[in-house]
């Protein structure tokens, strides 16, 4: 078809014809002639390859983002999947210091690809990475103990929940929890939550506006952080809790799973307890959550990250996760039972066997799910972790669903001149950042495109 009648297509069509063009694609049509170039600045076009191309981007597009902001994601997306997939494409482009004094890092998040949250033994600080500058800095009054856990945000509207502890009076065995929330302007608040009192080495979660811990007394507790309604979990009967420690909390859009180690005759296993999050407006704080379903499963693994979930062909909700084992991702299928009970399958379970003797182990996971890359039924993630041999080197993972329902996982060892050896990273999957400190003071930023 020549270009003459192209252009003698009503609009409905072109639009239809544009669903099969990349964003660069995109643009190369609006060279061509004046009413193409009208059509590819309708916002229709890039929002409908926002949703159907299968970039590895954010739930989106926001309704607030412009054309040409659009444009511009679309472009990076383009060009940063296209590096990703090849990993001797995979470099810093950008690597750069920041213009600031940062005393006695702990803590470090990257949010929405323009903020750095930054805990030190002294304060917090809120640094903009496109404007290069601190926008916010609060000294916290008593030495804050920071905790370490990730926020899996996927959603831009979401906030960043930084969660940390604080000594209260002369108690020095317990902490009293903070949380230090960022919206996506960057507007930072501190709240004080009357009631928890965290340990130094309690595990700590964050995802959908929810928090679990184990308080100084031994209870674990689940927090609806806007609302500051807390709730107790209940832990099954049996073993799980009594001699085993939660090693793994992980937060699912209606649910929270929780994971215990315990070792019997030396043989690691591990208990699964499956919670749902309890709607804060109807449920009154103090309630105890029961398990929906529980499980147990001898498997030794370090990290787990929800992956996604669907249903049985005989009508069994199916939980899928990732499990951090050795220096590989491993896909875990729970299947939920009616009777309350857990069955686990692992597609690769024999080369899982086979892999534990290497003894060689991966640690420290940021791994990033989303659902618009291919479909919401066919999600896909990517994220990277370290492994030490004795040198600190990297890996990177990608794990995609297929139109089968089976989950395939790959990972490359990165070249070790790549990314250093950062004693705290934060890593953004959806734009291609890291940040990360060699040492106490100073915070490298690194982006892999730009």
């Amino acid at each position: 078809m020549s270009l003459f009648d192209l252009t003698q297509l009503p609009d409905d069509i072109l639009f239809h014809v544009c669903n099969f063009l990349s964003s660069p694609g995109i643009l190369e049509l609006r060279k061509t002639c004046k009413r193409l170039h009208a059509l590819t600045l309708e916002r229709t076009i890039w929002t409908n390859a926002y949703r159907n191309f299968g970039y590895f981007l954010p739930p989106g597009p926001s309704a607030s983002q412009t054309v040409y902001e659009l444009e511009r994601v679309l472009l990076h997306a383009h060009q940063w999947d296209t590096i990703w997939a090849i990993p001797a494409l995979l470099r810093t482009r950008d690597h750069r210091s920041l213009k600031i004094s940062v005393p006695k890092i702990r803590s470090l998040a990257l949010y929405q690809g323009k903020y750095l949250a930054i805990g030190t033994l002294e304060s917090l600080i809120l640094y903009d990475l496109q404007a290069e500058k601190e926008i916010y800095r609060r000294k916290i009054q008593t030495k804050p103990f920071w905790l370490q856990c990730r926020n899996d945000i996927t959603d831009s509207s979401a906030n960043l929940y930084i969660p940390f502890g604080r000594e209260s009076g002369n108690n020095t065995t317990s902490l009293q929890l903070c949380i230090c929330k960022v919206d996506s302007l960057g507007n930072t608040t501190f709240d004080d939550i009357p009631g928890v009192e965290i340990t130094y080495d309690c595990i700590a979660s964050v995802g959908y506006d929810f928090f679990v811990t184990s308080q100084h007394s031994g209870e674990t507790v689940l927090l609806h952080i806007p609302s500051q309604k807390i709730y107790i979990i209940n832990a099954a009967s049996g073993t799980s809790t009594q001699e085993g420690h939660i090693t793994n909390v992980i937060f699912m859009p209606r649910h929270v799973l929780l994971i215990y180690t315990h070792y019997v005759n030396m043989q690691e296993r591990k208990y699964f307890e499956l919670y749902p999050l309890p709607d804060p407006m109807s449920e009154e704080p103090g309630a105890r959550l029961l398990p929906t379903h529980s499980g147990n499963l001898s498997m030794h693994f370090s990290e787990a990250s929800f992956f996604s979930s669907d249903m049985s062909v005989d009508g069994h909700e199916i939980i899928w996760l990732v499990v951090l084992a050795g220096i590989q991702l491993w896909a875990l299928r729970i299947t939920l039972q009616p009777d309350g009970s857990m069955t686990f399958h692992s597609p690769d379970y024999d080369t899982y066997r086979f892999a534990q003797r290497t003894m060689v182990h991966g640690f420290d996971l940021a791994f990033t799910v989303t659902g618009t890359a291919s479909s919401t039924s066919n999600p896909c993630g990517r994220g990277i972790s370290r492994f030490a041999t004795p040198k600190i080197s990297w890996l990177k993972y990608d794990v995609h669903r297929g139109a089968d329902g089976r989950i395939s996982t790959k990972s490359a060892v990165l070249d070790n001149r790549i990314l250093p050896s950062f004693i705290l990273y934060d890593f953004d999957a959806f734009r291609g950042l890291i940040c990360g400190t060699t040492d106490s003071e100073e915070i490298v930023v690194m982006d892999f495109v730009s």
